[in-house]
Order: C-alpha cells, then structure tokens, then sequence
C-alpha cells in the first residue's frame, strides 16, 4: 500500500509540474546513537568503521557530555600521534548535493579537521566533496558543503572523517546528513546534464532541443532568467551575475519538463 501511495504521488507531481523540493538522505547511524565494543580497542559507531582496534591506542570515543542531539556524539582526538578517523560506505539511490553536519572542535595547536565524501558508479568513483576544520569551533556550528555533480547515475557513497594530526587537540561530529532532490528531480537528471558543476561563469547544457527555452529559478521557484538556446544540443548559459549559491535549471523537450540543479560557486 505505502509503495502504491508513493509512486502515485511521484506520477502527480510530474503531471502537474510542481517546484522540485529537497529531502535529507539518511546516513546509516548518521546521529552516532549505536555503538560497538571494540574489546581493547573501546567502541566504535555502529556500521562505521574507526581507528579503534586492539592494536592502537583509542582515539574515537563516545561522548554522552558534549552531543548536539540525541544521547552521544562522536569525539576524535590523538593519542601518541595517531589522528582519530571514522569512515562508512553505503548505498544511495539519488544523487546528492550537499553533505551537511554539526561539528565541535578544539584545536590548541594549530590542527585540522578533514571531512570528505566520495560517490560512485559501481565501483568507479564518480563526484566528491570535502571540507577542512581549521580553527577552534567553541560551540556546535552546522557545516555544510557541496558535491560535484558530472553524474546522476550513483550508487554509493563513502565518507571518511579525520582528525587532529596533534595530540591533545579534539573534534566532535554528531548528526550528518544529505541533501538531495527527491525522486522528480532524479527522473529528470537522466535526460539533461550540466557542466561543470559547481560552476563560477558559465555552464554548458547539453540533451535539449534547439530553439528551446530555458529558465533559471532559486530555491524559492522564482524564475530569474529565460534563455533561448539557438546554439543546437549543448548551449553554454552565462550565470557570472548569479550571487553563490544553487539553482534549478528547467527546460521542455517533446512536451516533458526537464530539471536539473547547479552550484553557483
């Protein structure tokens, strides 16, 4: 019943053309709530694999005193020179555009943080995205940053967090999660691509007719530019007068409406 309901609901919004909307992926143990005994090794997030083990010191730890949600976060510290690190591989269906999460840090010497994402065709790895702490965050701060998209066929995805090349430096991760454009967008990302993607002048269009029009709308559906395309299947679109950020590309071939998003870097 509730897979009916769904696939009726997808037919509904491609009929009458609503704005795409956007809906968080869900990470496996995304909140660090379930944890492992690693034995001599202490414990592990659960479905995520840690530098903890019997063989070196620990380093990843469960924090129930400092979270931002829920009963625990996870800490990443050093201890005798080795950085703490956390890492998962897990299926996805869509393609996502942007990993968000709530991050601590206390860096007192100078340190960093890395956090990265890669995703991928199969085995192939296809886009990515990565960011780097580096500075003290004296409270939980929500970070949030993009991931390039030259595919819209994926199936996987890893995440790697590392952290604290220094001893006595510390990190807090707690409630990761993926930004994606639901089932409608996903449909429309096989039939029209965009590249690059993020993009800081100009973009290039390619799979729609020529003399098609093409509009440019923000998060809001507001529509701030319509563009001819009379240069044939792949048109090169200005978009150097955009302030940064991500917008949704629309154009209409043999009477469908295709979507697609960009970052605006």
């Amino acid at each position: 019943m509730k897979s009916t309901l769904i696939k009726i609901t997808l037919l509904v919004l491609l009929i009458v053309g609503i704005t795409t909307h956007y809906s968080s992926a869900q990470i496996p143990n995304n909140d660090f709530e379930l944890w492992n005994n690693m034995g001599l090794g202490g414990e592990s997030p659960d479905q995520w694999f840690s530098s903890n083990g019997d063989l070196v010191p620990q380093n990843v730890f469960k924090d129930s005193l400092d979270k931002y949600s829920g009963n625990y976060s996870v800490l990443l510290t050093n201890v005798i020179g080795i950085q703490g690190s956390i890492g998962i591989n897990f299926p996805i269906t869509y393609h996502p555009f942007q990993l968000k999460g709530y991050f601590k840090s206390e860096f007192l010497t100078a340190d960093s943080a890395h956090i990265k994402i890669i995703l991928f065709n199969n085995t192939q790895a296809v886009d990515s995205g990565e960011y780097f702490i580096t500075t003290t965050l004296s409270a939980w701060t929500q970070i949030a940053f993009t991931i390039s998209n030259t595919t819209a066929i994926v199936n996987s995805a890893t995440i790697n967090i590392d952290a604290c090349r220094q001893q006595q430096n510390k990190c807090w991760v707690d409630l990761l999660s993926l930004e994606e454009p639901n089932s409608v967008q996903t449909i429309s990302n096989l039939s029209i691509q965009l590249f690059p993607n993020p993009a800081s002048d100009k973009i290039f269009v390619s799979g729609i007719e020529i003399n098609s029009t093409v509009k440019i709308s923000d998060l809001n559906g507001r529509i701030l530019s319509e563009i001819k395309n009379t240069e044939g299947v792949t048109a090169g679109i200005n978009i150097s007068n955009l302030p940064s950020g991500i917008y949704f590309l629309e154009t209409k071939s043999n009477e469908k409406i295709l979507r697609n998003y960009f970052v605006k870097n």
